[in-house]
């Protein structure tokens, strides 16, 4: 336990304003004993650990000479910007992709994927109708017999769609 001291002494030990150890007590930042009286070296402890440095308008004398207790403290003040730092970095990050989503250049995963099955199914039943669609066609300027000629077609374009399904798999 260290020194216990009056709210008045710890202002000055602190080199601050009274009202700033009082704002301090009443938001929680720091303790006081039951008896009213503050124990400096957890109240200091406290007083850094709980503060915001961005807020903070000037160093704090206390750990301004170099001892390893205060470079301990540098170390934990630097933890506290770069979890600040990471996430304010984080929230633009999701206000960027949410602006992105909101003005189209981003799409939905899910639509995207349903867009994809779709037009592979309507590629995959206009390739299986091709034989039937053009056969007797073919077969007329070929001079083939139609029958002959469809099924011939068809066979090949199942081949094909087997090929690219076993293809599109590996790829997967």
């Amino acid at each position: 336990m260290g020194k216990k001291v009056s709210l008045r002494e710890y202002a000055r030990i602190r080199g601050v304003q009274l009202s700033a150890v009082q704002k301090a007590i009443h938001a929680g930042r720091i303790q006081t004993q039951p008896n009213g009286k503050i124990d400096v070296d957890e109240a200091n402890r406290d007083w850094f650990m709980n503060t915001d440095p961005a807020k903070s308008h000037k160093t704090d004398p206390l750990f301004q000479e170099q001892e390893p207790q205060v470079a301990s403290f540098r170390q934990n003040a630097n933890t506290f910007q770069q979890a600040k730092t990471a996430d304010v970095y984080y929230r633009a990050m999701l206000a960027k992709a949410k602006w992105r989503m909101i003005t189209g250049e981003t799409i939905d995963r899910k639509k995207a994927g349903a867009y994809a099955f779709n037009l592979g199914r309507s590629l995959r039943d206009l390739f299986i109708a091709f034989p039937t669609r053009y056969g007797a066609l073919i077969a007329s300027e070929l001079g083939t017999d139609e029958h002959k000629t469809v099924t011939i077609l068809d066979e090949y374009v199942r081949k094909l769609l087997s090929e690219s399904k076993d293809l599109i798999n590996r790829e997967l």
